[in-house]
């Protein structure tokens, strides 16, 4: 193998290994760069759609408590002034969808008492709940527990209309006599959420015990067969506070960025089931522009890498190559006995003019010896 060809070797080994790492270490640190980013958005984005989401559900909770304590205090309970105070509430607070208050029968003088004032295609509309409402969990979860509670999402009237209710005890004189109930629908929450899709992921509402609200490829109030089939999304719902995590998003079954964040009126603490807000990133699909931007960065060290190797090759050439080509031709010109006189040196490397002159230092005494003349005696 020549010496041009080992030299080029030699430079590209030189100058690829150094760029492949330094593209390697680019890359690495665009990737961390974009995660954090990545990362800053995902807990941004939680973050924002849990406060717009404890906007949606704390209200009515404290409807429910208030219309409570109302019917509590009263001197005596009246029905009329009850369904006033119902009817009200409802007037006043246009994100409910429906008020009731429920008494016990054998415990108030108003016998079976279960006004239920709802907004029926845009109008408010007073009726009685007919059926025997003393079992159904809203009634008998808060009487029972001395707490107010969240009921989970269910459907409404028609099964077209997914929503869910709080209820919160009425005692009066040391006992709970009955509960005031006010109904939310989730509805508008459900479109908001499933509008949202974040770089191709999805944003949801889940509780560890398996059931999702509002996420894109589910129907509302999907169950996941309990908490397990959550996976690690269920043991981050469990934690407290903020979650981050890289997982397996159980859904879509892709490798995912997620981010949880609990809705603090949700919380177990006001009756609710612990549900949190959930951010799910596919990091394929997160990651997807980094793949052209690690392509324009190899095309761009390709392109430095060659220009390197092309000025690298041409300075050895000239500097290296070519000085040890005319040496070669003019040993060959002494071998012809072609002993003119020699080219003029260039700024060659003086390792090079050291083997020029000892070259023309051959060349001269090959000169004598042919010419008969003794050592020493020719011209300088």
């Amino acid at each position: 193998m020549s010496l041009r060809k080992r030299i080029q070797i030699l430079l590209a080994f030189l100058v690829g290994v150094p760029l492949a790492l330094l593209l390697f270490e680019s890359y690495r640190a665009g990737r961390k760069t974009f995660l954090k980013e990545t990362k800053r958005q995902s807990l941004q984005i939680a973050r924002l759609q849990t406060a717009q989401a404890d906007l949606t559900f704390e209200p009515p909770r404290l409807v429910a408590v208030d219309l409570a304590r109302a019917v509590a205090a009263a001197g005596t309970l009246r029905g009329e002034e009850i369904r006033d105070l119902m009817r009200g509430t409802l007037h006043d607070y246009p994100f409910l969808y429906g008020v009731a208050v429920a008494l016990d029968p054998a415990l108030t003088p108003l016998g079976r008492f279960a006004p239920y004032f709802f907004r029926k295609r845009g109008q408010e509309t007073e009726s009685t709940l007919a059926y025997d409402y003393l079992r159904w969990d809203w009634y008998r979860s808060p009487v029972d527990s001395g707490r107010a509670k969240w009921i989970k999402p269910y459907f409404g009237e028609g099964g077209g209309t997914l929503m869910t209710s709080y209820s919160a005890p009425i005692a009066r004189e040391g006992r709970i006599v009955g509960v005031a109930v006010v109904d939310l629908d989730l509805d508008g929450l459900v479109a908001r959420l499933r509008q949202i899709r974040p770089k191709g992921g999805s944003v949801y509402l889940a509780n560890f015990a398996g059931q999702i609200i509002a996420h894109p490829d589910l129907e509302p109030k999907a169950g996941l067969q309990g908490g397990q089939a959550l996976g690690q999304i269920a043991e981050l719902i469990r934690h407290p506070g903020d979650d981050m995590a890289e997982m397996l998003d159980p859904i879509s079954g892709r490798d995912s960025w997620i981010v949880e964040s609990p809705i603090p009126s949700l919380s177990e603490q006001f009756g609710g089931q612990n549900w949190s807000l959930v951010v799910s990133w596919p990091l394929d699909a997160r990651l997807a522009p980094l793949g052209g931007l690690a392509r324009r960065m190899l095309v761009l060290y390709l392109f430095l890498g060659g220009a390197a190797l092309l000025v690298l090759n041409r300075s050895f050439d000239q500097v290296v190559t070519r000085p040890l080509r005319r040496l070669a031709e003019r040993a060959r010109g002494y071998a012809k006995g072609e002993f003119g006189p020699p080219p003029a040196r260039g700024d060659e490397a003086l390792e090079l003019q050291e083997l020029s002159r000892a070259l023309e230092s051959l060349g001269d005494e090959l000169s004598r010896k042919a010419a008969g003349t003794p050592a020493g005696t020719g011209t300088p």
